[in-house]
């Protein structure tokens, strides 16, 4: 009964909202394939078809990471990568640029029966949902036909456990529709059972988010991609400090200009908003603060105080240009943090706010080693003042910050292995 309530309202109220996602630019905009009315080629013979299903950027890297470690292991199979915004997408395909085994697509929205043309006209082995994408129709309509269903890297914040929990039966009823939940780690395990995950389907695996970082700040194409934005920039040897403030949302800019004009020597902001949509706004915001701003694309961008990023894909490149690195989603209550292991890639000393619910793990093993400080809105400014003018203190942070980064196991080929294991299972060679 909620599912046929949840689809109503889904039928209801999803169009408009999906069209203003998409006036605001945080959509795909893809509509063929959004409303299930995408044609796929024909299925072969034999070969696994795999469907991987992200939101955005993070979950694409991720989904990247175990698509690469499963194609080791299986080179005939076909691989189709949903992701749900403009930002997403682009990574995707930058990703798999060169892989024709994988075809970047948009997801099909949770109404008008879309996820169920989706699943007829593809007709994958397996769904695979990364981290907390539970929508509802999505996930029914893949176990009414009969498609294997795994969510990887389970995420699940303390304030999304206390939301699914008001809706405890629905939840469970979702879960248990899943062949295999695998946890990022044990917390995130305790969560989903709380929730009703049968416990012999959970398995903790790891996140693959986190499996490339440093080999892709270690490539070639990642370092031309920083010596163009570095001249772009006028980031020379004798430059003023440049500090990178990632995936911000509303709120924080203010935040972060406040601190900015009280810091102890010239330095450059750069701030990327979490959605290329408000870029607008967090320009007005720095030039209302009586401050010179560009956007990263235009031709000030040398000589601004302040520079706003534009263009989407380009956080980690800029962060290794960075002084400090800021990372956005953690300064303002109701947030729950951004991913801050992308500077510790490229050995940056980091700072976040006390709201990085979603990242908890990752953040405390940062704090622990050295490689990141904590602040809170008030004290911002200090710390910055303390790492800028401090050489060999930004430099210990941001190798103990790649340190910690270097220690953790790789979760993509276990990952990838449960899947193959999975479709095994159902072949008839295993009968």
């Amino acid at each position: 009964m909620l599912r046929r309530l949840y689809s109503l309202a889904a039928d209801v109220a999803g169009p408009p909202l999906a069209l203003a996602a998409a006036l605001k630019g945080r959509f795909g905009g893809r509509w063929r394939a959004q409303l299930g009315l995408r044609l796929y080629p024909a299925r072969l013979p034999h070969r696994p078809r795999l469907w991987f299903h992200g939101a955005s950027v993070g979950e694409a890297r991720s989904a990247g990471a175990v698509i690469r470690a499963l194609l080791a292991r299986r080179p005939d199979a076909e691989i189709f990568l949903s992701v749900g915004t403009p930002a997403g997408l682009k990574a995707a395909e930058d990703v798999f640029a060169d892989e024709r085994r994988v075809t970047v697509i948009a997801p099909p929205l949770d109404f008008w029966a879309s996820p169920r043309r989706a699943l007829s006209r593809m007709r994958p082995d397996a769904l695979i949902i990364l981290e907390t994408e539970l929508w509802p129709n999505l996930i029914y309509e893949t176990r009414r036909a009969g498609v294997k269903l795994v969510l990887a890297a389970a995420r699940l914040s303390e304030r999304s456990f206390k939301r699914y929990r008001l809706v405890s039966g629905f939840t469970a009823r979702m879960l248990e529709s899943f062949d295999l939940i695998a946890p990022s780690g044990s917390k995130e395990a305790e969560l989903y059972q709380a929730l009703g995950a049968p416990p012999k389907r959970l398995k903790i695996l790891g996140s693959p988010k986190f499996d490339n970082l440093l080999a892709e700040a270690q490539s070639p194409d990642f370092e031309a991609r920083r010596l163009a934005w570095a001249e772009k920039l006028g980031r020379t040897d004798n430059a003023e400090p440049l500090i990178v403030a990632g995936s911000t949302h509303p709120g924080e800019e203010e935040i972060l200009l406040a601190a900015f004009k009280n810091l102890e020597q010239p330095a450059t902001l750069l701030i990327a908003p979490r959605h290329l949509g408000r870029t607008p706004e967090a320009l007005k915001l720095a030039q209302s603060a009586g401050l010179e701003a560009a956007l990263a694309s235009g031709g000030g961008a040398a000589s601004a105080r302040v520079i706003v990023l534009d263009t989407v894909g380009q956080l980690p490149v800029l962060y290794a240009l960075a002084d400090a690195a800021i990372v956005g989603g953690s300064l303002r209550a109701g947030l729950a943090g951004h991913n801050p292991l992308e500077p510790a890639a490229v050995a940056r000393p980091i700072l976040f706010g006390p709201w990085m619910s979603s990242f908890a793990r990752e953040a405390a093993g940062l704090l622990e080693c050295g490689g990141a400080v904590e602040v809170q809105p008030e004290t911002l400014a200090t710390a910055l003042n303390t790492i800028l003018r401090d050489n060999e203190k930004k430099r210990r942070m941001g190798e103990a910050a790649r340190a910690s980064l270097a220690a953790r196991p790789k979760a993509a080929p276990a990952l990838a292995e449960a899947v193959l294991e999975l479709l095994a299972a159902d072949s008839p060679a295993s009968e």
